[in-house]
């Protein structure tokens, strides 16, 4: 299989970006459209990028991509040659695709714990969530973990499930490994009025708010020290 080979987005090596650019600030600017310009390969809304701890490979959360039907998203894997990050050369694959099978859509944030399981939360639109066909047997956001070791490996098990008209954000391991922090973004977004609210998160009165929670415990423990 040919290898596949990062290009530069560099100002002074394409003729086409001094052509539609006056310089690398403009160049970065509009990076998208410069990498466009040169034959960058597009993804599927490129929302977040961790690195395997265990093996270097690099995880990509591609989010959707409505224009081309791809309603659910994946992860995607880059493992560069020689497990090198200076490397111009890699190949690619799809780590594991969102779905009813999977039980996942939308992925978003990433986080690697200490035993090498990969956490990611998801981000189906609020004005899509528990509306449209697509997205009704996966309900509310939610969080996510990939199992890397154990009876259990390759498995996807969903560990929390975020309010209503919300996503969770920022996934975060204290030090130990024992607890994890997670942030509620914009639950009631869909709200029309403090009187008509779509969700009460975290107490009833005073209407949503976005807020930080943690989540500790059994699960957790044993999923990070195995």
């Amino acid at each position: 299989m040919e290898k596949k080979r990062w290009i530069e987005v560099n100002y002074k090596k394409h003729k086409v970006l001094q052509k539609k650019f006056k310089n690398q600030i403009e160049v970065l600017t509009y990076l998208r459209e410069s990498a466009k310009l040169i034959g960058g390969t597009e993804l599927d809304r490129p929302e977040d990028i961790e690195i395997d701890p265990f093996n270097d490979n690099v995880i990509i959360a591609l989010t959707n991509n409505y224009s081309k039907q791809v309603m659910h998203g994946s992860l995607l894997k880059i493992m560069e040659k020689d497990s090198n990050h200076d490397s111009l050369e890699f190949d690619y694959e799809t780590l594991k695709s969102g779905g009813e099978s999977t039980g996942f859509s939308c992925p978003d944030n990433l986080l690697f714990d200490k035993a090498g399981n990969l956490w990611f939360t998801s981000d189906i639109s609020g004005s899509k969530m528990n509306k449209t066909p697509d997205y009704l047997p996966f309900k509310n956001n939610g969080l996510f973990v990939l199992i890397r070791n154990g009876m259990q490996a390759g498995e996807i098990i969903q560990v929390a499930s975020a309010p209503i008209d919300a996503e969770f954000t920022g996934p975060c391991f204290s030090p130990d490994g024992k607890t994890l922090f997670l942030s509620v973004q914009h639950p009631g977004e869909r709200s029309t009025s403090k009187d008509n609210v779509t969700s009460d998160w975290p107490k009833k009165k005073n209407g949503p708010k976005s807020s930080v929670i943690t989540i500790e415990g059994a699960l957790i423990d044993e999923l990070v020290n195995l």
